[in-house]
């Protein structure tokens, strides 16, 4: 552990995990941010005041078991639902088929990348000053990985996650090890929730002007449409018993997504996602049958590689960054 006046970094036992550890940063105005290195880099707990943000769902068990994501899960190295098994990316033919680490949906196609619960994250910072709490680690994706033939591109992840104050800042960096580059599709899907608001009081704003229309398997089109989600003056709308599964496009750097609402003790209280940079594109997801909602920051599409739409292949480091706040009012 290391610690300073105010901000400090711990190490804690995480139940139920077969004896993890994580990694938890705090500030002293009352926000502290866990993440668990030893499955993932998944971010298992945020707390403002001892309450929980996080929707954490079957949480670290249903995680491990059966890729099941809760909490702020890293989806790499594609985020959301791949297309066919067999797909065509930087000139070469990739399958994910018969690869560990594959997981798929209710129509049978791979989700969330291949690295859901993955071991092998190294430490590389985890410390305090006045100012911040920080924790750095790195994942080496490369031949000697299971998973590799499903993504056949070496790369570097480097995860930095930074605690000031309120504010929760999540650095991705993802850096080839080829001449070929490594095509960019990892995401993050942030799960929040409001304790002590009822969702049928919850206000939800959401940045986006662009939506990618998808079929009945959740998959793009190609046809991108202009949208609005009609708000009052201010930009919230009740929340209510809304579904919400959609995917945008064209995502804005410093686009900025807020979940607030006022508890029956009259306390308010708030949680935002901004993408701060390198995450053009977004999807919203609020199940019908959970308090949750996803706000979750992706550098591709779903169905990243099927043609719709361009992807980075990267010949040099890329950076993205997301940052969440909180705060009572």
């Amino acid at each position: 552990m290391t610690a300073s006046v105010g901000h400090f970094v711990r190490s804690g036992p995480v139940p139920a995990s077969g004896g993890l550890a994580a990694l938890t940063l705090a500030s002293p105005s009352g926000m502290a941010a866990s993440f668990v290195p030893g499955a993932g880099m998944v971010g298992c707990a945020l707390t403002l005041d001892g309450e929980e943000l996080l929707g954490l769902r079957g949480g670290m068990p249903a995680y491990l078991a059966a890729a099941k994501t809760f909490g702020i899960p890293l989806l790499a190295p594609w985020a959301n639902r791949l297309g066919p098994d067999t797909y065509r990316v930087a000139g070469q033919e990739c399958t994910v088929a018969g690869v560990p680490g594959v997981h798929r949906d209710e129509f049978g196609t791979a989700i969330h990348g291949l690295l859901a619960g993955a071991a092998g994250w190294q430490v590389l910072d985890a410390t305090a000053d006045a100012d911040s709490a920080r924790l750095a680690a790195q994942f080496r994706f490369d031949h000697d990985c299971p998973e590799f033939d499903g993504f056949p591109f070496p790369h570097l992840i480097d995860i930095s996650v930074g605690l000031r104050g309120n504010e929760l800042t999540v650095t991705t960096m993802v850096s080839p090890l080829s001449g070929s580059g490594v095509p960019v599709a990892f995401g993050w899907h942030p799960y929040f929730t409001l304790p002590g608001v009822p969702r049928s009081e919850w206000q939800l704003s959401l940045p986006y002007q662009r939506r990618a229309v998808l079929d009945a398997r959740n998959m793009p089109t190609g046809e991108v449409v202009d949208w609005a989600r009609t708000t009052p003056p201010g930009g919230r709308r009740p929340l209510g018993d809304e579904v919400l599964d959609d995917l945008f496009v064209g995502v804005p750097a410093g686009a900025r997504a807020e979940l607030s609402g006022v508890g029956a003790d009259g306390r308010g209280l708030r949680v935002g996602l901004e993408y701060t940079r390198g995450y053009g594109y977004g999807v919203a997801f609020a199940p019908a049958a959970e308090d949750v909602v996803a706000i979750e920051p992706m550098t591709a599409p779903t169905a990243p590689f099927s043609g719709k739409f361009d992807v980075i292949v990267a010949h040099e480091p890329y950076e993205a960054v997301f940052t969440i706040t909180a705060g009572r009012f």
